[in-house]
């Protein structure tokens, strides 16, 4: 009889990791794709480069270390794809080319590689390149195209329909692709705010169908609300993210926020106006969920979930910037460790082999 001997697991998932990056890399082609129709042609460029330039930078570091590249595992491509679509559609090829470096060596490869990093590689390319080239990485041109027939008149009658005709508000096809909908918010629109909530909501509402659909100014890939959640919902039902991250997120941002409101009327945008601006949807359920980086137990999943949504919110309203995503996962991934420490069961026996140590430690005391 013959026997094949091989080390564990002996029972193996049908995942793997290059299906996991597949299904992440499918679910945000629909909204990757907007971002090329929006800001135009040369957006596939800068997704060719830094998917080359993160797939060739891995396996050179990988040959240097001695190591065996394992591109097929799809993880450098998807770092790539999510750099550009932080990114905004101002940035040039040596400058998508150095942030693609950057998330691979010093946010991947440095820690071990895949499986090892403690932060998202594709969020410290884009801090890196957030501080080296503020200016690139702060501008938002104006959209190229604006889809599915979203023109002025459009919005006009949509506005006219929401409000009744009785509320003045600044031209919102006019403003919103050529301002990022946080920028508009904080340094112009919040001087239009009314003290009533709910008329507060009345008058954002007109902008409410362009940020969903995706007809505004911003990074590449984190305009169309729609498209994400939909990516979002597919990786879901496929159990490729954890569901409660994004939920958290949503509950304690949304919270937050709600105080914020009533505590101090006019003064901060609507819940809703700052989960459909910006990159709430891109970060929450693509970037915090990532397995490698977020808790692994499920009462650490709420606590790193509650906490992103928590500095998101907080940072928005008193930060001197409009938008902060990046930074909020990034300091959640910081302190996933201690997420761990404290939450992963220590195993069978380890208390009771502590406190015998500690007892002979004492003179048996």
């Amino acid at each position: 009889m013959k026997f094949n001997l091989e080390s564990s697991p002996h029972i193996k998932a049908s995942d793997s990791v290059p299906k996991i990056m597949s299904r992440v890399i499918i679910a945000l082609l629909p909204a990757a794709l907007y971002g090329v129709i929006v800001f135009g042609a040369h957006v596939i460029l800068l997704y060719t480069t830094a998917i080359l330039t993160c797939v060739v930078t891995e396996v050179i570091v990988k040959l240097l270390r001695k190591r065996k590249p394992h591109i097929e595992d799809l993880s450098a491509v998807l770092t790539g794809l999510l750099l550009v679509m932080t990114c905004t559609a101002n940035v040039t090829i040596p400058i998508v080319m150095i942030g693609s470096v950057i998330a691979i060596v010093f946010a991947k490869e440095v820690f071990g590689g895949l499986g090892c990093n403690i932060f998202n590689p594709a969020l410290v390319g884009r801090a890196f390149l957030q501080v080296a080239f503020p200016g690139e990485m702060s501008t938002y041109p104006k959209i190229v195209n604006i889809p599915f027939g979203i023109t002025g008149g459009t919005v006009e009658g949509f506005t006219d329909t929401i409000t009744g005709g009785t509320i003045a508000t600044i031209d919102p096809v006019n403003i919103l692709t050529q301002s990022t909908p946080l920028s508009f918010m904080k340094y112009t629109y919040i001087d239009y705010i009314p003290f009533d909530f709910l008329t507060q909501i009345k008058v954002e509402s007109v902008y409410y169908l362009q940020m969903f659909i995706g007809n505004t100014a911003g990074s590449i890939g984190e305009g169309s609300f729609l498209l994400l959640s939909l990516g979002a919902i597919f990786l879901i039902i496929t159990k490729t993210i954890n569901w409660r991250i994004p939920l958290g997120i949503l509950i304690s941002f949304v919270t937050i926020n709600l105080i914020g409101n009533f505590t101090n009327p006019g003064t901060y945008g609507s819940p809703i106006y700052g989960i459909l601006g910006g990159g709430f949807a891109l970060g929450s359920c693509f970037m915090a969920t990532d397995m490698v980086t977020s808790p692994n137990t499920q009462k650490g999943i709420w606590i790193y979930a509650f906490f992103i949504g928590a500095v998101l919110i907080l940072l928005r309203m008193f930060g001197h910037t409009a938008e902060y995503m990046l930074y909020s996962i990034l300091i959640g991934n910081m302190i996933v460790p201690l997420i761990d420490m404290f939450t992963i069961k220590k195993p069978l026996g380890k208390v009771e082999a502590q406190k015998l140590e500690s007892t002979i430690a004492n003179g048996g005391k």
